[in-house]
């Protein structure tokens, strides 16, 4: 457990992310009624809440709907924060050569969080959840696991603290593969998020520093998958080295 002791969640805390999400996923802003509904809350509280993001730049207003300001991208410039930039083209090529489609994933806080897809998915419903950048729980996927792996040894102490309250089977079983998943820089999912579906993660790295994680999936037909993705694995590792040299 941290300095801190076990980080629990904060309700005006939670109310801002949601808000905040909501914000993001609104195309064309949304309005302190939709931003209250979202988030569960009376609107006086959310419209004091988004009032002060307005006034930090975290909100934009335009003719009172809200959208996500620049403040949060301005944060992460200050910080010297690195999220991996792989563009859709590249994407796709990565797709083509591994011949599976190929899931560009980050961590955010306790869930591993879809940034973009490349190639034809074979499992269409699965498309959403993607394209629609919907989080899912780090240890329930393949990218979750590698990317808590190798996050830094106190934060992914306290992470799985946190996590065990939840789920202590997968943070006990995580904690037995921890050592594997570091040396081999590869971690499986045969059907943890979804039984239907077999998938391996990889390091997106900037430097020594792993950013996210690329994710190739299979559907679950029998124990041909681990080889077909072994196989597609090896493809991508060798084009990525070729690419960067």
């Amino acid at each position: 457990m941290g300095e801190h002791g076990r980080r629990q969640r904060h309700r005006t805390v939670d109310r801002v992310a949601w808000i905040l999400e909501a914000a993001a996923r609104a195309p064309g802003g949304a309005t302190v009624a939709e931003l209250a509904r979202a988030v569960g809350a009376p609107a006086s509280s959310v419209q004091d809440l988004v009032n002060g993001l307005v006034a930090t730049g975290f909100l934009l207003e335009q003719h009172r709907r809200f959208r996500l300001g620049p403040a949060p991208h301005v944060l992460n410039l200050i910080a010297g924060r690195v999220v991996p930039r792989i563009s859709q083209a590249e994407l796709d090529e990565l797709s083509r050569v591994a011949d599976t489609p190929v899931l560009l994933t980050i961590r955010v806080g306790l869930d591993a969080v879809h940034l973009a897809r490349g190639g034809e998915d074979e499992i269409p419903r699965l498309v959403p959840l993607a394209d629609g950048h919907v989080a899912r729980p780090l240890l329930r996927t393949a990218a979750g696991r590698l990317l808590l792996a190798f996050t830094d040894e106190a934060e992914r102490h306290d992470l799985l603290d946190e996590l065990a309250r939840h789920d202590p089977e997968a943070v006990t079983e995580f904690r037995s593969a921890l050592p594997a998943i570091r040396a081999s820089r590869i971690s499986r999912s045969e059907g943890l998020a979804d039984p239907e579906v077999s998938a391996l993660a990889i390091p997106v790295t900037e430097g020594p520093v792993v950013t996210g994680a690329l994710v190739l999936m299979h559907r679950r037909r029998g124990r041909s998958e681990r080889l077909f993705l072994d196989r597609a694995a090896a493809r991508l590792l060798a084009h990525l080295q070729e690419t960067q040299t």
